[in-house]
């Protein structure tokens, strides 16, 4: 064969192949061992807790928290404490309480944060942070 049909040839098999691309679905998919990776779980909305379901969300359980101050990870006690450990500044206890919607933590030298405590479906927004349980 001479070298002008070989590289017709191989032009014409590209031509293909890029045609054969072009009519597939559109878009990115990504998988998972040959499964759909992307979940099939309806949106949750946006909730605000109660006391009791505050309490049962955070009770003995660590969370990852992400906060404009600083991220690291809270363990909540059932007594109304909690230690934290953050990326930068150390570790350290405090308490919490829950009362109505508000949620509120206090720590140092009795400095209070409180707020609304709400579920996202991922995450927990309490106060200024955002709380992501911590699976084992």
């Amino acid at each position: 064969m001479n070298a002008r049909f070989v590289r017709t040839l191989t032009a014409a098999a590209l031509v293909l192949a890029l045609a054969a691309c072009s009519t597939g679905p559109k878009g990115v998919r990504i998988t998972n061992n040959g499964q759909s990776a992307t979940t099939d779980k309806t949106p949750v909305p946006i909730t605000n807790f109660t006391a009791e379901q505050i309490r049962a969300a955070i009770t003995g359980k660590t969370f990852q928290y992400t906060r404009n101050d600083g991220n690291g990870f809270v363990t909540y006690n059932a007594d109304g404490t909690f230690s934290f450990q953050d990326d930068a500044k150390g570790g350290g206890v405090g308490k919490w309480t829950a009362n109505g919607t508000q949620f509120c933590e206090t720590w140092g030298k009795g400095m209070a944060e409180c707020g609304v405590f709400k579920n996202t479906g991922d995450a927990f927004f309490a106060a200024n942070s955002r709380l992501v349980e911590m699976k084992t």
